[in-house]
């Protein structure tokens, strides 16, 4: 039988705290109504998979690759990847927090490196490093100054320049590498576009003020960029010697990853112009470099790097890597490229179709626990789904997924 206010006699309840009670039931009602979970965003989807990731030890393990099993890599990168991420997205606990900081500053050496703390093992240290240096400046506190410096300091010196025995005509000046121990002067190991990137961007944002490191870095982007006012002839392969003709390479804006290590350039050298061809990936890279080197927005090989992309916007893959080379890069280089991307369109304010575009693409790869994974990327490690969906986050950050969204929690 319904009890409402005209028939509460019936219940043996006074009146008014027949009416106290409705109230609270009401407010209980509207309480569990608010309480109930709602929909999860795919980029609140992804970032908590991946805290839920997080080991006891606060690190993040590859559970792909041995080589990254330790977490000094994969820890800077992925927590750089959350930290950007806002509150109304997801809310981390500071216990989660602390233990991730405190992974990554026990994991610095005396150098100032991350990445060394195995004795037969080198884990991408200049990579790591950058990484940690951006977490630590952005996220740590006071207390994190003096790790800091001794960071930037590692990654000065790992720059090819003069105090490494090389000189402003060395195809490697200005640029930086792998970050192996051990070479010897004027010698280099693996250098590309890509750790240049890396370690510049972390200077930049860290507040470097040593302007002769952005200086020297620009000479290197110039070289990979095929500029006209770049007077090294560009590289070939084998052992044909370079020649810089008189008119001039053709310059298109676009950028190739390595002078040095020719195998590295998922385009192949093309014989008939007389240089490596520009591809998404490192054309991406290269004018994220710029940026954090001191090219503005306007700048002209800014502005040209940026047409090169507007020119080549397949999304599928990136363009400039053939898609019948036998090595088959544009099958690896897949959510990489879309990362990438993602921050070229939000630097360069992209128009919001354009944007709307990628984030739909990097969505579509989604797996239903949030994560990501792209199974032929293992050259790339972009089968790893650890550092795969901590691309995928930042990109859906950068394409402004985390700016339109309540929390869900």
């Amino acid at each position: 039988m319904y009890a409402g206010p005209q028939n509460f006699a019936a219940l043996h309840i006074p009146k008014k705290q027949f009416m106290q009670i409705t109230r609270i039931l009401c407010l209980l009602i509207l309480l569990f109504s608010a309480c109930k979970p709602k929909p999860q965003s795919p980029l609140a989807l992804s970032v908590q998979y991946l805290w839920s990731q997080q080991s006891e030890d606060g690190g993040w393990h590859s559970p792909v690759h041995g080589i990254m099993k330790s977490g000094q890599a994969h820890t800077p990168f992925v927590m750089f990847a959350l930290l950007q991420i806002p509150d109304s997205v997801y809310t981390p606990s500071e216990g989660q927090v602390k233990k991730g900081l405190d992974f990554i500053r026990a994991s610095v050496n005396d150098l100032g490196a991350i990445g060394f703390h195995q004795p037969y093992v080198v884990e991408y240290p200049n990579y790591a490093t950058a990484y940690a240096l951006r977490v630590l400046s952005q996220f740590g506190n006071e207390g994190d100054k003096d790790l800091i410096q001794k960071m930037q300091n590692y990654l000065i010196n790992q720059q090819f320049v003069e105090r490494r025995g090389i000189d402003s005509s060395h195809y490697a000046y200005g640029s930086w590498g792998f970050g192996e121990k051990g070479i010897p002067k004027g010698y280099t190991g693996h250098i590309d576009i890509s750790h240049t990137r890396k370690v510049i961007q972390a200077l930049a944002e860290s507040g470097l003020e040593e302007k002769a490191v952005f200086e020297k870095a620009r000479q290197f982007l110039r070289l990979v960029q095929k500029h006209p006012d770049e007077k090294r002839p560009q590289p070939v392969p084998g052992n044909t010697s370079p020649v810089f003709p008189e008119a001039g390479y053709p310059y298109d804006g676009g950028f190739y990853s390595s002078p040095l290590i020719l195998g590295a350039n998922k385009a192949k050298y093309n014989p008939e112009s007389g240089v490596f061809p520009s591809y998404a990936t490192a054309t991406c890279d290269g004018m994220l470099a710029l940026l954090a080197a001191g090219w503005s927005v306007n700048s002209e090989p800014v502005i040209r790097a940026n047409q090169w992309l507007k020119d080549h916007k397949n999304l599928n893959f990136p363009e400039g890597i053939p898609e019948d080379d036998p090595d088959q890069w544009h099958r690896v280089l897949v959510i990489y490229h879309l990362w990438v991307r993602s921050e070229v369109y939000q630097k360069l304010n992209w128009p919001e179709e354009e944007k709307k575009k990628l984030l739909n693409m990097i969505l579509s790869l989604q797996n239903s626990d949030g994560s990501f994974a792209n199974q032929e990327g293992s050259r790339n490690k972009e089968d790893d789904p650890l550092l795969a969906t901590a691309m995928a986050v930042m990109g859906m950050n950068n394409l402004g997924l985390g700016c339109n969204n309540t929390s869900s929690k």
